[in-house]
């Protein structure tokens, strides 16, 4: 038979040529593939990605049309040095060669300062307090020690030099100043007066006078201000000596008449004494 019948008229023939045909339009799918994909992702073209770090967005867009790339923030972070909304970081970073018309993703620093409410710390040692405070995303930048019954647990806490209460706000990565009680001292002093008086008012005369607040009570259980609250009994009683540090137990109540008895009492002993 020859190679002309073979080709044309036999069945093996047929077969061979379906299965060139079949090969040659998979290398023409192959080749007509790497064709477009190599065009789609611009093959060999490359830039070198732009420092976009301290920009805004909308400057790194400008910034990036030159380049034929593309933004895409993916995270917010608060840095404390950084000004806000600006890039604190991009992927990939800065000189990378990359190909055109990608994305280059950003992290920026907060728009927005975070408020972090100030836990409450009384009677809490000062390693824990240091840890909490940490945690929070706040800072500890000094302590201060004040004679106390309770060594190394937190007395009070100040922010810029004024006493701060639990719950009050602080941006995050703000610098406060510990308390911390260093024992009973060896000098005695008066216990001050604090009948009549808010608890802060109290406790600010009491840690002035070299004194800590002790027990806190009311007859009847708080609701609404506290601060309307004032005291009328005390522990020990004003007047007394004392070793600097002791704890002066208080009672609270809004009942004005009670608040009023409790001075007068209080101004009869000083005048009799």
């Amino acid at each position: 038979m020859s190679f002309k019948t073979f080709w044309k008229e036999s069945i093996v023939g047929f077969i061979v040529k379906r299965i060139l045909l079949a090969i040659a339009i998979i290398v023409s799918l192959v080749w007509i593939t790497l064709i477009v994909l190599d065009h789609y992702t611009h093959h060999g073209e490359s830039v070198t990605v732009p420092d976009l770090q301290g920009l805004y967005v909308e400057e790194a867009q400008n910034l990036l049309e030159n380049y034929e790339l593309y933004t895409q923030v993916i995270d917010s972070v608060y840095v404390k040095d950084k000004a806000l909304g600006t890039i604190v970081e991009q992927i990939p970073p800065a000189n990378s060669s990359v190909k055109k018309n990608r994305s280059i993703y950003l992290i920026l620093n907060k728009r927005q300062v975070k408020m972090i409410p100030f836990p409450d710390l009384n009677d809490v040692s000062f390693r824990q307090a240091d840890a909490l405070i940490k945690s929070l995303g706040l800072r500890v930048s000094g302590v201060v020690y004040r004679p106390s019954e309770f060594k190394d647990l937190v007395i009070d806490v100040s922010y810029f030099g004024q006493r701060i209460e639990p719950g009050t706000r602080l941006p995050e990565g703000a610098a406060v100043v510990l308390v911390v009680g260093s024992g009973v001292g060896e000098e005695i002093s008066a216990v001050p007066g604090l009948i009549g008086k808010t608890f802060n008012d109290a406790k600010n005369e009491a840690i002035a006078s070299s004194f800590i607040i002790g027990a806190v009570n009311y007859d009847v259980t708080p609701v609404g201000n506290e601060g309307e609250y004032m005291i009328y009994r005390q522990i020990p009683a004003a007047g007394e000596k004392w070793p600097d540090g002791t704890r002066i137990d208080i009672w609270l109540t809004k009942d004005k008449y009670l608040i009023e008895e409790s001075i007068n009492n209080q101004v009869e002993e000083e005048e009799f004494f």
